[in-house]
Parts: structure tokens; sequence; C-alpha cells
């Protein structure tokens, strides 16, 4: 009996000692902090006019999810997204890029009103006002920012063709309902300044969907890989593609990165999670191989609910994708570099 009561009270004290662990704060845990990491947090600037050479990066931050197809919440995704980054160092260890030499801007947040057409416009208009020598990151926010801000880099371009690659689980091709925004037209509203036929879509899996769908992308002139298109072909032979298909004529590329096109497992905070999506790896590998190759003009990241989130993990994502487009930039202008002095 002795044995059976010693052995109940271990039990006791050891689902105690669990509770108790478990119930720890992470702002009660000490914090080790290494003076000789360059930390972005201590990188930022905020005023883009004064930026005067490349690379150099603006973060334009848009708490807009008004027009959520689903779960509202990526409104908070931007704040959520820059605290991840500032945790992160200026040094793209899986990549080997150091971004030491690189300017950071980080812009006033977009002042998001009731008036749609005046939102829009001043995501537009803060996208097409930074220095051609500075390169917008835009972090959303629902994925119908998309919409104004390629027509704010086009609006840099004067006359320009732009090129459009989207990471995304959804075609985003539905009917426009008038009197409704939605996130999942934008790929419409935009055909009067994009040409269709310098357009890839990548990830295209969600179960929502008709045949009609991927008829009418690709008979438009649109690139449609779905995830099991690209892991049969490869991930080195779809990236090809894509630049290939986008680059025709086009002065620059736009790179669009709706998180759901990253399965569900390594991305559930976001409105319409998937499963079947990329990996983590593949996202952060693809969005910085498409920067070291591409001349990219701009980046958005869109759908980001913290939310719906689990430790964060989408928003620590979301920072990485920035992080890995960043250091592809810096990449392919040291490759640039390298090959005009050869």
């Amino acid at each position: 009996m002795a044995s059976s009561s010693f052995g109940r009270q271990r039990c006791s004290l050891q689902r105690h000692d669990e509770r108790s662990f478990m119930s720890f704060s992470r702002d009660h845990l000490p914090v080790v902090v290494d003076s000789t990491v360059p930390w972005i947090r201590d990188r930022w600037t905020t005023d883009a006019t004064q930026v005067r050479h490349e690379p150099a990066f603006a973060f334009i931050s848009v708490p807009f999810d008004y027009a959520v197809s689903h779960r509202p919440g990526c409104r908070f995704g931007p704040e959520k997204i820059l605290q991840a980054l500032d945790a992160s160092s200026t040094y793209c260890v899986d990549k080997r890029v150091s971004l030491s030499d690189a300017t950071l801007v980080r812009c006033k947040p977009i002042d998001v009103v009731h008036s749609l057409e005046q939102t829009y416009g001043s995501i537009r208009g803060a996208v097409s006002s930074l220095p051609r020598c500075v390169r917008p990151i835009i972090l959303g926010g629902d994925h119908s920012i998309t919409d104004p801000a390629i027509r704010g880099v086009l609006d840099r371009l004067s006359d320009g063709k732009l090129g459009l690659i989207v990471l995304d689980a959804h075609f985003d091709m539905r009917l426009p309902v008038p009197g409704k925004e939605h996130s999942g037209h934008w790929m419409r509203t935009i055909s009067d300044v994009i040409d269709y036929h310098n357009v890839a879509q990548l990830g295209i899996n969600a179960p929502i969907y008709s045949e009609e769908y991927m008829r009418l992308a690709e008979t438009n002139g649109m690139l449609v890989l779905t995830p099991y298109d690209i892991r049969k072909m490869g991930w080195e032979a779809a990236v090809g593609a894509a630049l290939k298909h986008v680059s025709e004529g086009a002065d620059g590329v736009y790179l669009s990165v709706d998180i759901d096109a990253v399965d569900q497992a390594h991305a559930p905070g976001t409105s319409v999670p998937n499963p079947g999506g990329f990996l983590a790896y593949e996202v952060l590998d693809v969005v910085f191989e498409i920067a070291a190759r591409a001349h990219l003009l701009a980046l958005d990241i869109t759908e980001v609910s913290p939310p719906l989130d689990r430790d964060e993990m989408t928003s620590k994502l979301a920072a990485q994708i920035a992080l890995n487009f960043m250091a592809g930039v810096v990449r392919r202008e040291a490759n640039r570099l390298r090959t005009a002095t050869d």
C-alpha cells in the first residue's frame, strides 16, 4: 500500500510541475541579447525621400481587411510581421546573404478610412511616391490591396509593362459584385493594366472552383501551376517557366504572396487555410530564387491573420518571406556587379 501511495503522490507532483511549467509567460523568461548581431530593429529609418542608392526597401503597412473573403483579422497582420522582423538579423543565414548595406524604411501605415476609394488611393499614392531606388514591400491586409499597389508600381514605370507572379491557393477571379468589395476578384479588376500573358499563378489548389476558372485563366494567357504540377516538374523548372512567362516584354516583375498558398500546417493564421499547399521552406526558397533571378520591382504579403494564428507561426513565416525577398535582390545585384567587372 505504501508503494502504491508513493506512486500516486509522484504522479500528482509530476502533473503539477507540468502545469506550472506551461503557465510560464515568455515575458518572465530571461532574454539573451548578442551585441554582435545586427538586428533589423536597429536599422530602421522613416524617411524614404532621403534614400539615394540601392539596395533600399520601404515597408508599407496596410491594416485593411474590409474586403476579406471569409474570416477577418488580417488588418493586424502588418504589425505582427514587423514585430517578427524586428527580432530578425540583417544576415539571412539560410542563403548566406547580408543586408548590412541595405536601407530599410519603415513607412507610416496607410490611413484606412471608410471610403474604399480613398483607402485604395492612399495605397497607390504611397507606392508611387517612393524614390525609384526604393523597392516597396507592402504588408496586408487582405489580397484586394494588390490592385492599388500594382497601379502604384505602374505609375512609377510611366508607360512600362509589368509582369506578375502570384503565390496563392485561389484564382481570385470571381466576378465583381456591385457595392461589395471582395478580395477574391482583384485579378479581374487589374485586367485594364496587366496583360494576362505576363501573369503566372503558382499554388492554385483551393477546392472551391469549377473547371471554368482554370479554363478562364489559361485561355486568357495565364500560366497556372498547381502544387501537384510543381512537385512533378520540380521547383527549378517551375521558377524558370514562371519567369520566362511573365518577363516577355516586361520592364519588371511584381511578386504577390498570399500566405494561404502555404500549407495550413505551416501557416494556420489566415482567413482560408488550405491543406496540400507549399511547405514553409519551399515558399522561402522560391521567393529568394525569383528575387535573385528577375528584376523584381515590388513585393506584397497578404492575408496574414494573427487572431487565427498559433504561436505566431504565420507572422514569423511572413517576416522570413520578406527577409528572403530582400536577400534575393541583394544577391542579384551582387551577381550583376560581379559580372560587370569580369
